[in-house]
């Protein structure tokens, strides 16, 4: 068991971080401290609240299901592309994320429902995970096939489904989280650059496969 849960140490220790630093600002931190790093509002631009939201959740339900896919996606990306660049698409995640919502809520929507939590930079690494390593997951130094694309597109799909419900999920976030491998892409070497464009190509082709299979399944 020791040697799974630690297998990839980055994703490991974020995932740690996250739990601990959780407990430790809601029992300890004041709430103006909180107010002033780690929620961010909608209409409100301050990059610092974008990450600082990563390491805070409304509730442990909401840190739960964050962390079981960020255990299991983020080794995904840690064994493809390392822990440096593990590290440029979890934060860059969260900064669009953080960014897109806030820009669309605020300035848009004219919502006023505060941000937290680390979805937006799970989604970065959903999306990176969906497009190197689409069909399969990395347990005990060995690769099982594993529908990988099928979970970022579902997720992608019930977030632009629930847009504009009133659910208390921060669906922007979460699509600028899936974004945010564009951006982060500029900073990549060419051989990585290739194999995100690959990998989308096949998801693309897999994905309309799929809804031609829906189709004629549902027509029957």
């Amino acid at each position: 068991m020791k040697a799974f849960l630690f297998e990839f140490p980055l994703t490991a220790f974020i995932v740690a971080l996250i739990t601990i630093s959780q407990i430790f600002l809601t029992i300890f931190v004041p709430e103006e401290i909180i107010n002033a790093f780690f929620i961010s509002r909608p209409g409100e631009f301050y990059p610092w609240k974008w990450i600082g939201m990563v390491f805070l959740h409304a509730d442990f339900t909401h840190l739960f299901w964050n962390m079981i896919f960020l255990f299991f996606l983020g080794r995904i990306v840690e064994y493809k592309v390392g822990q440096v660049k593990w590290l440029l698409f979890f934060f860059m995640g969260a900064l669009v994320s953080g960014g897109l919502d806030s820009f669309v809520r605020g300035m848009i929507l004219g919502e006023n429902q505060p941000a937290i939590g680390a979805s937006g930079a799970v989604s970065g690494l959903a999306a990176v995970a969906a497009l190197l390593s689409p069909f399969s997951i990395r347990v005990r130094k060995r690769s099982y096939p594993f529908p990988v694309f099928a979970v970022a597109w579902l997720m992608v799909y019930s977030d632009i489904t629930n847009l504009f419900s009133r659910d208390q999920v921060a669906h922007w976030a979460h699509l600028g989280g899936f974004i945010s491998v564009v951006f982060t892409a500029y900073f990549l070497n060419n051989k990585i650059k290739r194999e995100l464009h690959t990998g989308f190509a096949l998801n693309l082709v897999f994905v309309v496969l799929l809804l031609i299979l829906g189709f004629f399944v549902g027509a029957r």
